[in-house]
């Protein structure tokens, strides 16, 4: 029998009603699921680079995850005749996905004239110095703690890499991770022949 109802249970019965009503509106509703991790990582997505041409210098003050300062490329690397300044953070899981193989292109290509610089932005040396451990990382990891060098090179997020001659001069812009098809494809044929 359906009769009357003591206020509790209408007060219980709206409840469910207004919940059940929720979970149809919400149902109902479009929500992508694809992962969208490229935005994520781009604070300017209109951010262009350095122009093509133009020179980009570290200065030599700037710091390293070891705690000493940047040396700088000249005279210490004469067969150089390429340097990838890579912009990148320790909490980027695209620049984590990349680490590997920036580590494979230093350790194949240094003899060839590749010098591999990784600039970490906004970030405290000690979390640079463990990542760079925990990666075995040989080539320089430097601290851009304020974001001065990232503003510098005009980039739009993380990571980005300049790709420059041995004085400086900007050859390319990847507002991207490196791939292991960028070995053969991109950075062989800016190498010396061996």
């Amino acid at each position: 029998m359906i009769g009357p109802f003591p206020r509790r249970q209408l007060g219980l019965i709206a409840i469910v009603a207004l919940t059940l009503a929720l979970f149809l509106v919400l149902a109902s509703t479009t929500i992508s699921t694809a992962p969208s991790t490229a935005s994520r990582y781009v604070t300017d997505p209109q951010a262009a680079g350095p122009r093509i041409g133009s020179t980009f210098v570290i200065p030599l003050t700037q710091p390293t995850a070891s705690g000493s300062t940047w040396g700088g490329l000249q005279g210490a690397h004469a067969g150089t005749t390429l340097v990838i300044v890579n912009f990148f953070a320790t909490w980027c899981p695209p620049c984590q996905q990349e680490t590997p193989i920036l580590r494979a292109f230093d350790r194949a290509y240094r003899a060839r004239g590749l010098i591999l610089v990784s600039v970490s932005v906004n970030e405290a040396a000690s979390d640079v110095a463990a990542y760079g451990t925990r990666y075995s990382l040989e080539y320089p990891l430097l601290l851009d703690r304020d974001g001065a060098l990232f503003r510098a090179a005009q980039a739009g997020g993380l990571p980005t890499q300049l790709l420059l001659d041995p004085n400086g001069r900007v050859l390319a812009v990847l507002p991207r991770p490196l791939t292991a098809a960028d070995g053969p494809g991109l950075i062989e044929p800016l190498l010396a022949t061996p």
